[in-house]
C-alpha cells in the first residue's frame, strides 16, 4: 500500500443529521444565559482539564482511570497530590496538554487562523516535556525491536511513521516526510475554504481531525494534536473542547478506521456523541442547587438548629445507575459537613412513612419496579422529627428515545440525563464526572430545603 492523500472537503460527504447536538448546543446556551461567566470558565475547565489528562493516556504515555481523572478534572482537595503520586513525567505531560488547550483556547478567543505554523507551534507546546518516542527498527535476527529517538518538538518527520496493526497485521501509509509540508498547506487550505467555515461544527471536527491524522505529519504526538485541532471547531461552537476518554479508545480507533475504509458516518457520529456528553458535563457543572455562595453560612444555620424505554431493557442499567446516584450524592451530602445530631440517609424506597410520588413529566415512563430514591434527614434531638426529602427517580423518555434515562430532580429542573451507552455495558468516565456535578445539586437543594425547615420550627 502506498499513502492515500486525504480527500479535499467537497468530497468528505458525509450524512449527518445535526438536530440532537444543536438541541443540546441551544440548552447551553441558555444555560449561559441563566449563568455567571465565572460558572462557565469553571466548568468549561472541568472538561478541558479532563480532555487533557486522558488525552495522554490514550496514546499510552501513562495510565488513568476515572478516579484520577474526575480528580484532576475537578481539582478536589487532594489534586495535587494526586497528580504527584503518578511522578514527574505524567506530571509534566498533563500540564504540557493542559498548556496545549490554553493554546488552542486563546487561539478560538482571538479567532487566529489556523495555519501551519500554529500546527507546529501546537505540537512543541504538548510535547513540550516528550524527549524521546519509540519506533520499530529491523531486528538482524528477523522481525522489529522498539528503538528510542529523540523527538524533535514542532518539526515534521523526517523518517516513515507507518504503523503496523497488532490486530490486522495491516499497515497504515501515512504521507512520506518528502510530501509533508505539501499536505500540511493542503490541509490549511481546505480549513480556510468557505464550504468548510460554512459546514457543522462537528462536520468541520471531524474533517479536521481525520484529515490531519491522514498525514500524520509529526514523529510523535500526532493523536494528542488531532483531538486539540479537532477542539478549535467545538470551542468556537457550541463551546466545548473535544473531549474522549480513555475507556473510549476502542470505539474512537474503530470510528476512525471505518473512516479510512470509506465509510466516515460512525466517525462523525462519534465526535458527536462526545459532543452531547460534554455539554451535558458542562451544563450538570454549571447547574448550582439554590443556596449559592453563601453555603457555608446555610451549613452552619443547619448546624445550630441541629446542635442530620420500551424497545431495551433497561432494569439492569436503570439500577446500576441508581446505585451510582446514590454512591455520589451520599458522598456529596457527607462533604457537607453536617452535624452528627442530624441523621442523613440516602436510600431506595421510603422509609415506613408515605410520602407524595414525585412528579413525572409528560411522556415519560419510569424504568424499573422500584425507582424511587430518597435523601431524608431527620433528628429525635428537636422537638418533633423533622423530616426533609428529595424524592428523585429514573425514567425513559417518550418510546421516540429508549436509549436514554433521566433522573430528575423534582421542580427544581436539574435532571440528569444519562444514555444507554454512557452505563453498559459499564459505566463511563464522562458519566461519573457528571453524576458527580448532579449530586452536588442536589446536596445543595437538600441543604437549602433542611434549612428552610429548621429556620421555620425555630421561629414556631
Amino acid at each position: 500500500m502506498t499513502y492515500e492523500p486525504f480527500p479535499a472537503f467537497d468530497q468528505w460527504s458525509v450524512d449527518f443529521d445535526p438536530t440532537v447536538v444543536d438541541a443540546y448546543a441551544e440548552r447551553l446556551r441558555r444555560v449561559k444565559e441563566s449563568s455567571t461567566p465565572e460558572n462557565l470558565r469553571q466548568a468549561v475547565e472541568i472538561a478541558t482539564r479532563s480532555a487533557a489528562v486522558d488525552t495522554g493516556a490514550i496514546e499510552g504515555l501513562y495510565q488513568t482511570d476515572r478516579g484520577f481523572t474526575r480528580t484532576i478534572a475537578t481539582q478536589t482537595e487532594y489534586w495535587e497530590r494526586a497528580l504527584d503520586m503518578r511522578g514527574e513525567q505524567v506530571k509534566r505531560s498533563i500540564q504540557d496538554a493542559l498548556d496545549a488547550y490554553e493554546f488552542v483556547l486563546d487561539a478560538t478567543t482571538q479567532n487566529s487562523p489556523i495555519t501551519a505554523t500554529w500546527l507546529r507551534q501546537l505540537h512543541k507546546t504538548i510535547t513540550k516535556h516528550q524527549k524521546m518516542y519509540t519506533v520499530s527498527e529491523p531486528n538482524p535476527e528477523g522481525g522489529y525491536r522498539p528503538s528510542q529517538r529523540p523527538l524533535p518538538q514542532g518539526e515534521y518527520k523526517q523518517y516513515p511513521n507507518n504503523p503496523t496493526s497488532q490486530v490486522t497485521g495491516r499497515i497504515h501509509d501515512y504521507a512520506p516526510p518528502e510530501d509533508t509540508p505539501s499536505e500540511v498547506l493542503r490541509l490549511m487550505d481546505e480549513l480556510a475554504t468557505p464550504a468548510f467555515l460554512d459546514s457543522h461544527p462537528v462536520i468541520q471536527a471531524a474533517y479536521a481531525h481525520y484529515a490531519y491524522v491522514c498525514i500524520h505529519p509529526f514523529a510523535d504526538g500526532n493523536g494528542r494534536v488531532a483531538r486539540a485541532l479537532a477542539s478549535v471547531y467545538l470551542y468556537r461552537n457550541p463551546g466545548v473542547p473535544l473531549v474522549i476518554f480513555a475507556d473510549q479508545r476502542n470505539p474512537y480507533i474503530d470510528a476512525l478506521e471505518s473512516a479510512d475504509d470509506g465509510h466516515r458516518g460512525p466517525f462523525v457520529n462519534f465526535i458527536a456523541e462526545r459532543v452531547i456528553d460534554t455539554v451535558t458535563m458542562v451544563i450538570e457543572s454549571m447547574t448550582h442547587g439554590p443556596t449559592g455562595s453563601d453555603e457555608a453560612s446555610v451549613i452552619a444555620s443547619i448546624n445550630e438548629s441541629a446542635s442530620n424505554w420500551a424497545e431495551v431493557d433497561l432494569v439492569l442499567p436503570s439500577q446500576r445507575l441508581e446505585n451510582i446516584c446514590i454512591a455520589s450524592l451520599d458522598e456529596a451530602i457527607r462533604a457537607k459537613g453536617l452535624s452528627a445530631r442530624l441523621e442523613v440517609q440516602v436510600y431506595k424506597g421510603f422509609s415506613g412513612k408515605v410520602f407524595p410520588l414525585p412528579h413525572i413529566s409528560p411522556g415519560y415512563e419510569i424504568a424499573n419496579a422500584n425507582p424511587w430514591m430518597t435523601v431524608q434527614a431527620f433528628t429525635g434531638h428537636y422537638p418533633g422529627d423533622v423530616y426533609a426529602l428529595e424524592h428523585l427517580m429514573t425514567v425513559t423518555t417518550e418510546p421516540g428515545k429508549p436509549e436514554l434515562m433521566v433522573v430528575p430532580h423534582n421542580e427544581d429542573g436539574m435532571s440528569l440525563e444519562v444514555w444507554l451507552r454512557d452505563i453498559d455495558p459499564a459505566e463511563s468516565t464522562s458519566l461519573q464526572i457528571r453524576v458527580d456535578a448532579w449530586a452536588g445539586n442536589v446536596a445543595c437543594s437538600f441543604v437549602h430545603r433542611l434549612n428552610e425547615i429548621l429556620t421555620r420550627n425555630d421561629n414556631k
